[in-house]
């Protein structure tokens, strides 16, 4: 079985279970991206590596801002648009977490991306997408810079991670004025599990002579080779890429190596990211059934508390939609209640409620009525969905062993596929 029939075979198993909506949408999305073939490939290392000003240095133009200190708060994904008539095609949409997007110019990227202008990403921004015409980006590659980690803003390191997770290769950004530290150990153990190829990029090469840069490398290298647990012939293979993003040094050596790997390797680059990413995925699902079944034995003063907890809430709600006003609402309001609903359960129950934000509609306006009918919609659904997920107040014997059953038996074809994964994936 192939990396795309244990992906959907994956998602067919997840669609069965309203425990698992939040799974079989992911696997629904790496699904799409072996479909599509199109590479992501993200820029990621500490704060002040030069992360920014080398994309900047690829693309051949200053489209994102730098600065003196940690600049970039949001994930922007930057993709190609040919110039159309003479004009400058360079255009970004500012994607927002409730569903909603905002043309802006890419001069004024800055009051979104930057952490000084959005600090602590205040303004909710989910990610950006800048297009451009850069010949780099000509074969349907995307490149993301992401938050620097490490720095004092904690959800910086946490959106790089997500991201992560979510790229088929890193450029990894080291930088001779800094030896590599446990921050950056620490995060480059955690993201191997994700992308199906990395690149160490050595920035600021400029500032060191000959000698110094190739104690620098040497020791890196070692170090990376533990880290990333390479053995033989990858280890021997293993390329540090000397760069000054500032000057435009060793820049284009990177840029040819990405150039042929995905000539020669896409395939198996994309389909190795794919593996990677659906085996955190049946392994964390492994873990959420695992805690779903310690939540059904809880106490039961404790387990009826919170169910009684979750009553009042939707109560609660329920009456705020009678307080409504006349007029129009737009339709991502109700995603931001979907998403304080999905905080909501998790705080009491520990598992992941997941609503799909859709946003192509999230700008559409609904007339008072039709916003209450279509909340009032969410939250029966919600209760329905708890309900069945923890056969609260299930009278009926059967349907209570039956579902039980029908766990297990996603356990061991989930188990099945981890198995299938692991010898793909040696």
């Amino acid at each position: 079985m192939n990396i795309l029939d244990t992906t959907i075979k994956a998602k067919e198993l997840f669609s069965g279970f309203e425990l698992c909506r939040h799974q079989e949408e992911e696997t629904r999305k790496l699904q799409e991206r072996l479909e599509d073939k199109k590479v992501t490939i993200a820029v990621i290392g500490q704060f002040k590596r030069g992360k920014t000003t080398l994309i900047n240095t690829i693309l051949g133009a200053p489209l994102l801002p730098v600065g003196i200190v940690p600049i970039t708060a949001a994930i922007t994904r930057i993709e190609y648009a040919e110039q159309k008539d003479g004009v400058d095609s360079t255009m970004a949409t500012v994607y927002f977490t409730n569903g909603l997007s905002q043309q802006v110019p890419a001069a004024d990227l800055h009051a979104y991306i930057s952490e000084q202008e959005n600090h602590d990403n205040e303004r909710g921004v989910a990610e950006v997408e800048l297009l451009t015409d850069a010949d780099f980006l000509k074969d349907g590659l995307t490149l993301v810079d992401t938050p620097g980690v490490g720095s004092v803003h904690e959800q910086n390191s946490k959106s790089a991670m997500d991201f992560a997770r979510e790229s088929d290769g890193v450029i990894f950004m080291l930088s001779v004025d800094s030896p590599l530290n446990q921050i950056e150990v620490d995060f480059l153990r955690k993201v191997r599990r994700f992308a199906g190829k990395f690149y160490f990029a050595v920035n600021k090469i400029d500032r060191v002579d000959e000698e110094e840069l190739a104690e620098y490398l040497d020791y890196c290298r070692d170090l990376i080779i533990a880290i990333m647990e390479l053995e033989d012939e990858d280890a021997k293979a293993l390329k540090l890429l000397p760069v000054s993003a500032k000057k435009n040094m060793g820049v284009d050596a990177l840029t040819e190596m990405i150039r042929e790997d995905l000539v020669n390797k896409g395939t198996e680059i994309m389909e190795r990211s794919v593996g990677l990413k659906l085996l955190e995925i049946l392994n964390n699902t492994r873990s959420q059934i695992a805690s779903y079944r310690e939540v059904l034995k809880m106490a039961p003063n404790v387990f009826n508390r919170r169910f009684k907890e979750m009553k009042t809430l939707m109560e609660e709600q329920r009456q705020q939609l009678e307080l409504l006003e006349e007029g129009q609402y737009l339709r991502a309001r109700l995603n931001e209640e979907k998403a304080f609903l999905t905080r909501k359960v998790r705080e009491l129950f520990g598992i992941e409620y997941y609503y799909y934000v859709d946003r192509d509609d999230a700008a559409e306006l609904m007339d008072r009525d039709a916003y209450r009918a279509e909340l009032e919609a969410v939250y029966e659904e919600l209760e329905t969905t708890v309900n069945r997920i923890f056969m609260y107040k299930e009278e009926n014997a059967y349907a209570v062993a039956r579902r039980i059953e029908d766990l297990n038996i996603l356990m061991q074809q989930m188990r099945k596929l981890t198995r299938q994964l692991e010898t793909n994936l040696k």
